[in-house]
């Protein structure tokens, strides 16, 4: 083995003690019950809230129609979103402490619940791409939440990952608190772009990331990624908030 090579292995073994003696001091507590172990125990596991019908078909709202009437009346970049879980209770916790807590240990388990959810409702795509993260928050997070979802779900069901077929243009802060509809919606745009349009085109893309609320993220990498020649784009999630709808 080369130098080189050796070194690499060094590193990761190194990685993987790190990661463990990090588990024995501050092992992963369960979002729902507190218990030790996994970010979501067992039990927990199967008291998720878990999306089902009726709800929109193009971006998953829930709802008693098939089209929410924003997907009615608007145009979609995006083909569609689908989501093994609704933006509630323990699965809510879990994705909070994994992207704004650290717990990137986190990663494993919910990236083999969004890969169950694609064995299980299969989506046309060729290559996995998580949404993109500006340089500025990759810096204070340390890591996207967004591209570890998506290396694990791309790992478990034999798929292509493209972590750097997108970025960010410039920094967008947190929408939450930003009230008018509309505004939000412009904050976004043009705020994503694609490295190479030749990685782009002709590809069916499935877009990963955590959870949608109000879609206007999907909707722009969508865009980026149809101008620059993809042939369809899904959005896949672990979660899907209330107020999925564009402009919502």
């Amino acid at each position: 083995m080369s130098f080189i090579g050796r070194l690499g292995r060094l590193s990761g073994l190194a990685e993987l003690a790190g990661r463990s003696l990090l588990d024995a001091l501050y092992p992963l507590e369960c979002a729902g019950c507190g218990g030790s172990g996994k970010i979501i125990c067992d039990s927990c596991v199967d008291d998720l809230p878990v999306l089902s019908a009726p709800y929109c078909v193009v971006c998953a709202t829930p709802g008693d129609f098939a089209r929410c009437q924003v997907c009615a009346e608007t145009a979609r970049r995006f083909d569609g979103i689908r989501a093994p879980f609704r933006y509630s209770g323990a699965i809510r916790k879990a994705i909070l402490e994994f992207k704004y807590s650290g717990i990137k240990a986190a990663a494993p388990q919910m990236g083999d619940m969004l890969a169950e959810y694609l064995d299980s409702n299969p989506l046309p795509g060729d290559v996995l791409v998580p949404v993109p993260m500006h340089r500025r928050r990759l810096r204070e997070r340390g890591y996207n939440q967004a591209e570890l979802l998506a290396r694990r779900v791309a790992d478990r069901c034999g798929l292509d990952c493209a972590p750097e077929l997108l970025y960010r243009t410039r920094h967008v802060g947190p929408q939450a608190g930003t009230a008018d509809a509309a505004q939000r919606a412009t904050n976004v745009v043009g705020s994503v772009a694609v490295t190479s349009v030749a990685g782009a085109t002709g590809t069916r893309v499935i877009l990963v990331d955590d959870v949608v609320t109000t879609g206007n993220t999907l909707e722009t990498c969508a865009d980026a990624l149809k101008r620059a020649g993809a042939v369809s784009v899904w959005g896949l999630t672990l979660a899907v908030a209330g107020g999925t709808r564009l402009g919502e």
